[in-house]
């Protein structure tokens, strides 16, 4: 593994048009997304909310309200309140109903979970946060601690599709950060 050369790669110069917000019309009915739609919070009652075709029913996951189809995108998500989680983008068709979601188009790293290990990378760390960079005309998906500039890993793939950020919420809470480059070590 090449990690050497992906640690060079920091997201400063990260072209990112609005932050990214949840989209509550995705979540899953065991998931409360907040009033500012920038945090997802576990709850073991099931809310009745209507059962929508881009609504996730199986896996507690929520998408980001905003598609991305060029460009180079940051965003920097507060993992700490979670014990477990699962954080990356996914193709914008994704299956979201049923077991299917995790089969294909997914690019994500995840904590402390036993049902995912071939669908992403596994962190083994506990982190308070964690930076997604995406680099869509790339191809690449980086994940590192903004807080230490580790690199966690990268996925290389070819995007033909728009992809969408996700979030994995089996516990707590999950906060999207506002982007700041202040996290960002130069090197």
């Amino acid at each position: 593994m090449h990690s050497q050369e992906q640690l060079i790669k920091t997201p400063v110069n990260c072209v990112s048009s609005a932050p990214v917000i949840l989209d509550p019309n995705t979540a899953n009915p065991h998931l409360v997304v907040s009033d500012d739609l920038t945090s997802v919070k576990w709850t073991g009652n099931k809310q009745l909310l209507p059962d929508n075709p881009e609504r996730f029913d199986w896996y507690p996951c929520v998408l980001g309200s905003e598609g991305f189809n060029s460009g180079t995108h940051c965003w920097d998500v507060e993992v700490k309140e979670s014990q477990y989680w699962s954080i990356g983008v996914t193709a914008a068709l994704n299956q979201r109903k049923g077991w299917d979601f995790f089969k294909s188009d997914v690019c994500c790293v995840y904590y402390n979970q036993k049902v995912l290990p071939e669908f992403g990378f596994s962190v083994k760390q506990n982190l308070e946060r964690v930076r997604v960079d995406l680099d869509y005309d790339r191809g690449t998906v980086s994940f590192s601690d903004p807080v230490t500039n580790a690199h966690l890993h990268t996925f290389t793939t070819t995007f033909t599709d728009t992809v969408l950020p996700f979030f994995w919420c089996r516990s707590d809470s999950l906060t999207i950060l506002p982007f700041s480059s202040q996290w960002s070590a130069s090197f």
